[in-house]
């Protein structure tokens, strides 16, 4: 853990020992994250890689009322085949969090899985599950019965002699009006300078909307779950003083079926081929079908294991990958104040 995470870390428990008095309860959250992922991938932008870990995130939190609680705790991150060069990680979890019926708001270091699961892949990569599994910064969300909206900030790297300014900015939301429903998702990521002013750089931007109209047809088949939609993907390109903001549009639909522990999703994208820094790679191409074939063995009560195999098409290569994860979450409330 460098002498910055230990410091943040410490900043935490501090806090968090100063609310112990003002806590109306004190609760242990831990997730356990285990993940075997092996992609055989043979096309260009792509990487031919396997990730295998495992992911541990404990968390104390203090509940200062019914809406409002402060957490700490830290993610311990560990590759298998621990060398010099692919070690463990330790981050710390400290984020305040305000929610009620309606309303999700946190502001700090926060378990990226539980609000950002549900972006589609071209906005935002499954790898960074793996690699980046915090979200540090901001998030908000806004829901109802029928509408549901977030708005998020992922702060990736503060500006520095060394190290140039990073950050993401996304939405992602749905709406619904009976059986049918409308999903936008956008992303900016912006890749600012650094504080060095003897080397030559030069400031990036890259972006993409997606907005889609879809049907919900699960009451209506003997499945699960069946979902249809279909859409644009409007993405843009710029590198300031190198050249002017470029765009790039295509067309992408998905399908997804559920039935009991089993499911298949497809995925399908045509147009111009995507810049997407933090998006799937796959999406640098004009033409790309991805078809997951998914069971889930392991499903009760806080327990879920999920198999998936998937293959990608695309015009010159199929690649295949297959994944195994696995979440246990348990919590427990530690003290209660009595009334």
């Amino acid at each position: 853990m460098t002498s910055v995470r230990i410091s943040a870390f410490i900043s935490a428990l501090l806090i968090l020992i100063g609310n112990v008095a003002t806590a109306q309860r004190i609760g242990l959250e831990i997730d356990l994250f285990g993940y075997a992922d092996n992609r055989e991938f043979k096309s260009t932008y792509t990487e031919d890689k396997t990730y295998f870990g495992t992911i541990l995130t404990p968390q104390l939190y203090f509940a200062i009322d019914n809406t409002s609680r402060i957490y700490g705790g830290i993610q311990y991150k560990q590759d298998f085949g621990k060398h010099a060069q692919n070690g463990s990680d330790v981050s710390p979890v400290a984020y305040y969090n305000y929610k009620d019926k309606n309303f999700d708001f946190a502001l700090g270091h926060m378990p990226r899985h539980d609000r950002l699961r549900n972006v589609p892949l071209m906005v935002l990569s499954d790898t960074l599950l793996y690699e980046r599994p915090n979200l540090e910064g901001m998030y908000f969300s806004y829901r109802n019965e029928n509408i549901q909206q977030t708005l998020y900030i992922d702060w990736l790297s503060k500006q520095s002699n060394d190290y140039r300014e990073r950050f993401i900015v996304g939405l992602s939301g749905k709406y619904k009006f009976g059986r049918f429903y409308i999903a936008d998702d956008a992303l900016l990521y912006h890749n600012a300078l650094s504080s060095n002013d003897s080397i030559e750089e030069h400031i990036q931007d890259n972006g993409i909307v997606l907005l889609r109209a879809g049907v919900d047809l699960s009451a209506m088949t003997f499945l699960d779950s069946l979902t249809i939609d279909a859409g644009f993907a409007l993405g843009f390109d710029r590198v300031r003083t190198e050249y002017e903001l470029r765009t790039s549009s295509g067309f992408l639909s998905n399908i997804h079926l559920g039935y009991k522990r089993f499911f298949i999703k497809n995925t399908f994208y045509l147009g111009d081929p995507q810049n997407l820094p933090m998006g799937d790679s796959f999406y640098h191409r004009d033409r790309y079908d991805r078809l997951e074939l998914g069971w889930m063995p392991l499903k009760k009560g806080a327990l879920e294991g999920k198999f998936t195999a998937a293959f990608h098409f695309d015009s010159q290569q199929v690649s295949n990958q297959q994944s195994f994860t696995l979440r246990y979450r348990f919590g427990s409330t530690l003290w209660r104040q009595k009334q």
